[in-house]
């Protein structure tokens, strides 16, 4: 059983909230039901609010059992003098401030009527209030098979400057002794620590094989590649790939073409809780899956645009050119044996970039303004991991909700982002919308073969009770470290190293800073 207590100011409109938000992170490391732990943010969001629009101020005290939660938020203020008058949709005594920032709906107790499986409210005038509200936690069905990643590791290369850590968005990285480490179970395969990692250490690993041409062999590339080669045409990129000896070279720009229409179709015609999720960047879906598993019913059921390509490729002899872990994983997913013909552009800029010095540079043609993505007035694109992150907790804790759709990629400005591709975002997006001989290509859009099921992900233990105790020794763990975030243990946080040593895969005489106290103490 886990005691939590919060204290809660009124009037802060600003820090309102965070009780709830911190309510909502250990309900997932227990891995309670998402839609519990949407509930559960809900109801107490609300509770929280209506201390600080309406009270002197209070506390939300939360007990976590296996099994259910119990809030009780106490508050110091005037008290309900008619409780069933305030449990009617509507009827609110907020103040005239409260109200021009958007609270005071009269919404607060029917919602947390509605988001609970118990409520009793008690109040005396001049004395205050006490909501109590308990929700039945189940634990969340996951995933609990073995998943392939594609991050590799190149230990001899790692400098120890640990930018890594501070880069990783799920706090899957570790670095002890100039090694670096990942928690695969945390690992989204973004691009995060790539870009972070400067000497290399943290990358994609080519194919053993390889590039391999072949008379009946396809080269799939990305449209960031066909761009990214300076001043150099498209259709001359795409000429100089072909002369390297593969049969036909394609790129996945109509796949994700076709994915947007589908998902914008699925936003205008389907029962889809809203706003629908494209499963366009595979890192988002797995980011969902680990740290938002209650928005996977918003994940548009399709396939991502390198997953139908694969499908639409069939057989046939394929090099996949992919610009991050995240799209080489998708492919495996699908089909193991493509481990054996994904490649980095990198390796394929390496034998491109030769033939290209001997042609004269292209110079006709006048480029063109970069468009908007299509459906722009339907579809939200975010791109960048702090953004993603900020939307999916927006849309998690009930936002977004004049939003159909949503399109978000891990890296900044797209797939145009990656680090693993030679040339600037924003120009190489601006020289593709510029090449008129691209065309639009011919995709498809397939819908998914697996569903999209939640990962154990950050959750302590499978056994619900279990994650419960360790959650109660994370906490202690937690206050007994510095909480200086240094990253000198080698975990990027003291939570994580916290949460490292509860795992029984860290000790804390990791953290200096509490090894010389003790000492001194002794």
């Amino acid at each position: 059983m886990e005691h939590l207590v919060y204290d809660i100011q009124s009037g802060d409109f600003g820090g309102a909230g965070a009780a709830s938000r911190d309510l909502k992170r250990h309900l997932k490391r227990i891995g309670a039901e998402s839609n519990a732990v949407r509930r559960a943010m809900i109801a107490a969001y609300e509770a929280e609010m209506n201390v600080v629009i309406h009270t002197e101020g209070g506390r939300l005290e939360a007990t976590v059992s296996d099994g259910q939660l119990d809030v009780d938020v106490i508050d110091r203020g005037p008290g309900i003098p008619d409780v069933s008058q305030a449990m009617r949709e509507g009827f609110s005594t907020a103040s005239s401030e409260a109200r021009a920032l958007g609270f005071g709906a009269g919404m607060g107790l029917p919602n947390i009527e509605r988001n609970s499986d118990r409520l009793r409210v008690t109040s005396a005038v001049g004395d205050g209030t006490r909501v109590s509200f308990s929700i039945v936690l189940r634990p969340e069905a996951a995933d609990q098979g073995a998943r392939p990643s594609s991050l590799g590791i190149v230990a001899e290369l790692c400098r120890d400057c640990r930018h890594c850590l501070v880069a990783c968005p799920t706090a899957a990285v570790r670095v002890r002794e100039a090694q670096p480490s990942v928690l695969y179970h945390l690992c989204v395969d973004c691009t995060c620590c790539i870009a972070a990692c400067d000497p290399g250490a943290l990358t994609l690993l080519d194919a053993p094989d390889g590039l391999a041409p072949g008379a009946d062999a396809v080269l799939a590339v990305p449209p960031a590649l066909l761009a990214g080669f300076g001043d150099h045409a498209v259709d001359t990129v795409l000429e100089e790939l072909r002369g390297l000896g593969f049969a036909a070279v394609v790129s996945v720009h109509p796949y994700e073409d076709e994915l947007r229409r589908g998902v914008l179709d699925l936003a205008a015609t389907s029962a889809l809780p809203t706003p629908i999720i494209s499963p366009v960047c595979p890192a988002v879906v797995s980011l969902i899956e680990v740290k938002f598993p209650s928005l996977v019913p918003h994940l548009a059921p399709l396939a991502s645009p390198w997953e139908a390509l694969q499908r639409d490729l069939g057989a046939r002899d394929v090099t996949y050119v992919v610009s991050c872990p995240s799209q080489r994983t998708a492919l495996l997913a699908q089909q193991p044996t493509a481990q054996r013909r994904t490649v980095t552009p990198r390796l394929v800029r390496k034998a491109v970039l030769p033939r290209l010095a001997k042609r004269r540079r292209a110079a006709d043609g006048t480029p063109t303004p970069r468009p908007q993505a299509a459906g722009a007035d339907d579809l939200l694109v975010v791109t960048g991991v702090s953004h993603v992150l900020a939307v999916l907790e927006e849309i998690e804790d009930g936002g977004l909700s004049d939003v159909a759709s949503v399109e978000p990629f891990i890296c900044d400005d797209g797939c145009f982002g990656s680090p693993l591709l030679g040339e600037d975002a924003y120009v190489a997006a601006w020289r593709w919308a510029a090449a008129a001989a691209a065309g639009p290509g011919e995709g498809r859009s397939f819908e998914r073969a697996r569903p999209f099921r939640p990962r154990p992900g950050i959750r302590l233990d499978p056994d619900m009770a279990v994650a419960i105790r360790k959650l109660a020794l994370l906490d202690a763990e937690t206050r007994a470290l510095p909480g200086k975030d240094c990253g000198v243990c080698g975990a990027p946080t003291c939570a994580a190293l916290a949460e490292d040593i509860v795992m029984e895969c860290a000790v804390r005489a990791l953290c200096p800073y509490v090894t010389s106290e003790e000492e001194s103490a002794s």
